[in-house]
C-alpha cells in the first residue's frame, strides 16, 4: 500500500509554499486560458467577417447574373408571343390541360 503521508507536506511552511506554487500555477494556466479565448473570439470575428464579405459579393454577382438572364429571357418570350399569339395561347391551354390532368390523377 501506498503511504499517504509521503505525499503530504509535515510542516505548514512547506504546505504554504505548495499552496502558492499552485496559485501560481493555476493564475499561469487562467492566464492562458484566457489568451487562447482572446484569439479563438478574435479569429471566429476574423472569420465571420471574411465569410459575410464573400457572401455579400456572391449574392450580388449572382443577382445581376438573374436579372439579366431573366430579362433577356422576358424579351424573348415577349417577342415570341407579339409574333405567333395563338401559338402561345394554344401551348398555354394545352399545359394547363396536361397539369389539370395531372392534379385530378392525384387526388
Amino acid at each position: 500500500m501506498t503511504d499517504v503521508t509521503s505525499f503530504t507536506p509535515t510542516d505548514t511552511s512547506s504546505a504554504a509554499a505548495l499552496g502558492d506554487g499552485a496559485k501560481k500555477a493555476t493564475a499561469e494556466k487562467t492566464k492562458q486560458a484566457k489568451e487562447a479565448v482572446a484569439k479563438a473570439v478574435q479569429s471566429a470575428r476574423e472569420t465571420a467577417t471574411e465569410v459575410a464579405q464573400q457572401t455579400r459579393t456572391f449574392a450580388a454577382e449572382k443577382a445581376k447574373v438573374g436579372a439579366a438572364w431573366t430579362r433577356d429571357k422576358a424579351q424573348v418570350a415577349h417577342g415570341v408571343a407579339e409574333e405567333h399569339p395563338i401559338g402561345v395561347a394554344l401551348a398555354a391551354f394545352a399545359i394547363g390541360l396536361g397539369v389539370g390532368a395531372l392534379l385530378a390523377r392525384r387526388d
